[in-house]
């Protein structure tokens, strides 16, 4: 049985919403994970800055008193990590919002907002949000450096 025209456009369209909230779920969980990650490494930053407030003539565990200096190279580890999920979510936002624009190519409206954006995005510059996301965990691991540095010049 063949499939007609009008079906076949349908299928296109449930296609085409799928890819959308696909894509948008995705910037939900992409935004969500950047978020935890970015108070996971502030309050590391908080608790590390804490530790080395304290006096040294303080009693700490032995394992805490040595480990201490070497905790920046842990929140580097983090930033990474973050910076890998960071990057796949990206991925794939871009990925379900290219479905999207090739899945209007086939329904064939005048009306086409994902092409539309794409070059409106493409005239005002694209990527600034995901340069600018990627500035920002750059700049808390320039700042794990400054303190691991520090830790090894005192």
């Amino acid at each position: 049985m063949k499939k007609d025209k009008s079906q076949n456009t349908e299928n296109l369209r449930t296609k085409y919403l799928g890819s959308l909230t696909l894509y948008t779920s995705e910037g939900q969980i992409q935004w969500s994970r950047y978020n935890a990650m970015l108070i996971v490494n502030t309050i590391f930053i908080a608790v590390i800055g804490f530790a080395f407030d304290l006096s040294p003539s303080q009693n700490l565990p032995f394992l805490i008193k040595y480990a201490l200096p070497f905790t920046p190279l842990l929140g580097i580890i983090i930033c990474l990590l973050w910076y890998r999920m960071t990057e796949r979510g990206f991925i794939w936002m871009k990925h379900w919002i290219q479905k999207a624009n090739n899945l209007e190519t086939y329904i064939g409206n005048d009306v086409n907002p994902i092409k539309d954006g794409k070059d409106l995005r493409d005239r005002i510059g694209g990527n600034v949000t995901q340069g600018s996301s990627y500035w920002i965990i750059g700049i808390f691991v320039g700042i794990y450096l400054l303190i691991f540095i520090g830790n090894i010049i005192s």
